[in-house]
């Protein structure tokens, strides 16, 4: 019995600390480091202490990586913002008004890169928006105060940096690389199991759809951690290759497992075809071969077992399909019927091909002995038309905001033109702009009662840096737990910030209780002007947009006709894994058919475009007839996507049904290595002409096959 309750605790405690214990490790590093932050900052006599109090609730995270990578970009960031803000104050010298135009230029500039690029370096791009504003401002009308501004904040900031680095680094740290591997691991198992359940016939469309969806949120993930993984010390920045390699071979196999389900659903459709019968054996001889052995792999030799169980599958799959085209052959059957199977053959093969190098990878990553893969680096990238939109409503806010304060006479009003820009700048990159400020908008509601009670009924009896610690800490404390937590983290990251703000100690404390207040009411008033230039200014211009998604797409798959070829398949995967990426984090219901609609086509056009660089790299080793043929039927494809209506529609199937011919009669003289070839051809050209017909909306023609 004594045992069992003993078991029973140490379950209980392990849970504890793998959730509540994380997170008050959190709060208490935290703490410490700002408290840390706060004492240097006095003992070095910084004109605002609190500045490098605030550096560390923004850039601390649980995890040391991310707090590193953030710590950078802030720098970084930072110092640009300065240098910035000092070229303007000496390009405008006593003219306010054309100081504060190149301002918000300058602000919009910033805040376009933040949103085009919404990896690491858009923190960089907002903080150079909004240190500008910062220390321009305030020396509007006092330009030679502008150096000792840009130094006193570069100071401050650096100081915060440092000391929640350290904190993080040293004291119970949790390492980024940790969720690195467990997300390769799980991504791993859960694609086999998916390819499992498809092969064997268990997965339906909608199904399908939902998982590209989460595979695509799962790969911004795990390159947002390789890149927070990268400032630490450790295995993942010496691996950062394997792991963009790793990204990029399971994007190749999920797409071409994904046009495979569709080919096999295909197949299965048509209850007289004989194909069925054909294939499903096949295909469940290939899901067998991917139950692979998920436990510990201790040793290279037991990894590289697998990895020979399924090449040794591979020859063997290759003669069972030729076996099975052979019997279609002896059938009676029409010419369509030997198209289908040659197309699902194919897929199936290079599925194989492809899943083979993803396992090879990952078993690499897992042993740490590489496979060497060239693939390039997975980079997120906001459609233009909302980045312009994004840098336009930024500097529009802080063009209109600033003019009103220059001619105001309240003081406290420079507060909500800061805020008002700043949350204009961050929100920018968030799928729900208006909610992101509303919930620090909560924050500093609630922030500021607490702010009052610490500042007038605390701090003004406390005597020393000790006592300080204990009036601050409990609110503080309360901030930086519901920062922890998903739902609350924006109301716990403006509660920080507000009571860091609005207490704001120093060395020699006023309390002023008008100025709180006047204070408390321009930082709201600045939080609810951001959100109301969100809702006024091109509301429909915001990060997941369908619209824009949409038309980027066509654009996209169109690129893939005429691009050059160097990498061409991997920058479109990983755009169009991005767009559906963007798509998935936008607001609304799931089920919306319009969202359905926008999803299905994503995958559509991201099969057709890997399939067109296919047939354009195929053409290039073609002979002088079939390559003029498959390049007419890219040209076409290339109308049609620029302007797709049903005229050019019809053109592009002509086109994919002209070069049917053209290949055969070439395969009929053709070496085998050639014959190869041009079987490709054909495979991809029917793979084509079904998918604009299948997928894309558009009126029948009545044909069935290209090649």
């Amino acid at each position: 019995m004594s045992g069992g309750l003993a078991a029973a605790g140490r379950r209980i405690a392990d849970d504890w600390l793998s959730s509540e214990g994380e997170n008050w490790s959190f709060v208490a590093k935290t703490l410490l480091a700002a408290f840390m932050a706060l004492w240097i900052a006095f003992r070095l006599g910084f004109d605002s202490p609190s500045s490098a109090m605030v550096s560390v609730f923004i850039v601390a995270f649980p995890h040391s990586g991310a707090v590193l990578e953030k710590s950078v970009y802030r720098i970084l960031g930072t110092l640009v913002g300065s240098v910035a803000a000092l070229a303007l104050a000496g390009l405008f010298d006593g003219q306010p008004v054309l100081m504060l135009i190149s301002l918000a230029l300058w602000v919009g500039v910033c805040t376009s890169g933040a949103t085009l690029y919404r990896d690491s370096r858009s923190y960089a791009f907002v903080l150079s928006g909004y240190t500008a504003c910062i220390i321009g401002l305030p020396a509007l009308n006092h330009p030679l105060a502008i150096f000792n501004l840009a130094v006193t904040r570069v100071s401050e900031i650096s100081l915060g940096i440092l000391c929640c680095a350290l904190v993080n680094d040293f004291i119970l740290p949790k390492r980024q690389a940790e969720i690195v591997v467990r997300t390769v691991r799980a991504r791993y198992q859960g694609f086999v199991l998916l390819c499992q359940q498809a092969l064997a016939q268990k997965l339906d469309k909608a199904t399908l759809e939902a998982t590209q969806l989460r595979f695509a949120a799962d790969i911004a993930a795990l390159e947002a951690g390789r890149a927070a993984a990268f400032f630490e010390a450790g295995s993942v920045r010496a691996r950062s290759n394997q792991l963009h390699a790793f990204n990029a071979t399971f994007m190749a196999a999920l797409t071409t497992f994904h046009t495979l389900h569709r080919q096999m659903q295909r197949l299965r459709a048509d209850a007289a075809s004989p194909l069925p019968a054909l294939l499903y054996p096949l295909f469940g001889q290939a899901a067998a071969a991917l139950e692979l052995d998920e436990g510990p792999a201790r040793t290279a030799q037991e990894a590289g077992e697998t990895l020979r169980k399924l090449e040794a599958m591979r020859p063997a799959l290759a003669r069972a399909l030729e076996t099975a085209r052979e019997t279609l052959l002896a059938m009676p059957h029409d010419e369509m019927r030997r198209i289908e199977f040659d197309t699902a053959a194919e897929l199936l093969l290079r599925f194989v091909d492809e899943m083979l190098t993803f396992t090879a990878v990952y078993h690499g990553l897992r042993q740490r002995t590489p496979l060497q893969v060239e693939a390039l680096a997975y980079s997120p990238r906001t459609p233009s038309a909302i980045a312009l939109a994004s840098g336009g409503r930024a500097a529009l806010t802080l063009l209109t905001l600033s003019l009103a304060w220059y001619w105001l006479a309240w003081p406290s009003a420079l507060g909500a033109v800061l805020l008002a820009t700043i949350f204009c700048g961050l929100a920018s990159s968030s799928p729900r702009p208006t909610l992101m400020v509303r919930q620090i908008m909560i924050g500093f509601a609630v922030g500021t009662p607490l702010a009052y009670v610490c500042a007038f009924m605390l701090l003004n009896q406390a005597e020393g840096f000790p006592q300080l610690v204990l009036a601050m800490a409990p609110f503080l404390a309360l901030g930086c737990y519901l920062k922890c937590l998903p739902k609350t983290a924006g109301i716990g990251s403006g509660i920080v910030l507000l009571m860091a703000q609005a207490v704001n100690p120093e060395n020699m404390m006023r309390y002023d209780v008008a100025g709180f207040f006047n204070d408390g009411i321009a930082r709201l008033l600045g939080l609810a002007l951001a959100a109301l230039f969100f809702v006024l200014v091109l509301p429909e211009h915001t990060m997941g947009s369908r619209r824009h998604i949409a038309a980027v797409l066509w654009r996209e798959a169109r690129a893939t006709c005429r691009a050059a070829l160097p990498h061409l398949k991997q920058r479109f995967g990983n755009r169009v894994r991005d767009l559906m990426n963007q798509l998935n984090a936008a607001p609304g219901p799931r089920d919306d058919p319009a969202r359905q609609a926008t999803v299905s086509q994503a995958i559509t056009l991201l099969e057709l475009g890997l399939a067109i660089v296919d047939l354009r790299e195929l053409a290039a080793e073609a002979h002088a007839s079939a390559r003029r043929a498959l390049l007419d039927a890219v040209a076409a494809l290339d109308r049609y996507f620029a302007a797709p209506d049903e005229t050019a529609l019809r053109a592009a199937l002509a086109a994919l049904r002209g070069g049917g011919p053209v290949i055969r009669e070439r395969l009929a003289v053709a070496l085998p290595d050639e014959a190869a070839r041009l079987k490709r051809m054909l495979a991809t050209l029917h793979l084509i002409h079904t998918s604009l017909l299948d997928a894309l909306p558009q009126p029948d023609t009545g044909d069935k096959h290209a090649a």
